[in-house]
């Protein structure tokens, strides 16, 4: 009689895998694993390892399968995927719970404007908005904390930019997912050779008509801001927790720069970057992904931001609704 042959450790993850309704794959040691579908909180995923060395050999298995080899000593590996997906890992004994693993996974049908509306994510007024923005040329920054959507939600509004125009996306990781006639992707990092700020400069000056600009998070913020003052029409995103947050973390990056510039004159080179900002946040505890800030930055009034808000949240009615303010771009 022939035996079975038994399942190897990735094989016992691969239904997760494949399921293209997951967006992220947690794995806790080897008695934990979770998971989380967009618009739902993370669930509990009916996969069991028998031991952290069944973990360690999705971890060996997955970076042989890219051509890296573990490293002695070596405890955060941080790698992109053949298909673009992600997973990061820590080892034990940092990883006090047995060696932790997450998958990004890069999603093979990228969620759309109908599935948006369907999940109540956005609304088609605020769509609308949107596109009248673009076709405005309005800057946008798009903020969000943690598994908020922000990045799903900013390749939707990027593929509203009109197909004759030109978009050049820059990013520090490669991460966007936008279906554009007209798209140029290009990531920093080591293997590259080139920091993101100097990338960015050098998108500024590939004849962009928009440059999309992946997740700010430190000094390159600065160069960014100078780029966008100078006249060019951009979409970019923020870790933050509202919009009055999203501000305020774009001030200290760039005074992570070091440039000799005070708070004021920094406040200025931001109102001139950007007029349009969307907070999106994940809802606790259903795990629902919500725009549920959208304002106008029109300006500085006494060194202070002048903040126009144009759709709000409601949390009874859970839908958002326009506070009745017209852009100013639309006047």
């Amino acid at each position: 009689m022939a035996t079975k042959s038994k399942k190897s450790a990735l094989e016992i993850l691969n239904p997760l895998l494949e399921d293209p309704d997951i967006i992220e794959i947690m794995i806790d040691g080897p008695e934990r694993v979770t998971i989380q579908k967009f618009s739902s909180q993370i669930e509990d995923a009916n996969v069991r390892f028998k031991s952290n060395d069944e973990v360690l050999d999705v971890i060996k298995t997955v970076l042989k399968g890219i051509g890296v080899e573990m490293e002695e000593n070596k405890t955060i590996y941080d790698v992109r995927l053949s298909d673009n997906s992600r997973m990061m890992a820590v080892l034990s004994p940092a990883s006090i719970n047995g060696h932790s693993v997450v998958f990004r996974k890069f999603a093979t049908k990228p969620i759309s404007w109908e599935k948006l509306f369907e999940y109540n994510s956005v609304t088609v007024e605020l769509r609308d908005m949107i596109q009248r923005a673009l076709n405005a040329h309005v800057n946008i920054l798009i903020a969000g904390g943690t598994a908020s959507g922000k990045t799903t939600f900013a390749n939707r509004v990027v593929e509203l930019i009109s197909p004759e125009e030109r978009v050049v996306a820059v990013e520090q990781t490669h991460e966007f997912q936008i279906d554009h006639p007209r798209a140029v992707f290009l990531e920093a990092g080591e293997s590259a050779g080139v920091t993101f700020g100097e990338l960015l400069t050098a998108g500024s000056k590939m004849r962009p008509d928009w440059l999309v600009i992946g997740e700010l998070y430190g000094a390159e913020t600065m160069r960014a801001m100078q780029i966008l003052g100078n006249g060019h029409s951009a979409i970019t995103t923020i870790h933050a927790d509202h919009t009055e947050n999203a501000l305020a973390r774009l001030e200290m990056m760039c005074l992570m720069s070091n440039l000799g510039l005070g708070l004021d004159d920094i406040r200025q080179m931001i109102v001139s970057a950007l007029r349009l900002i969307l907070y999106q946040e994940c809802l606790v505890p259903n795990g629902k992904r919500r725009v549920t800030q959208v304002t106008e930055l029109k300006g500085l009034e006494n060194g202070r931001y002048i903040l126009q808000p144009l759709m709000r949240y409601n949390y009874e009615t859970e839908r958002l609704e326009a506070t009745g303010a017209k852009p100013s771009w639309e006047k």
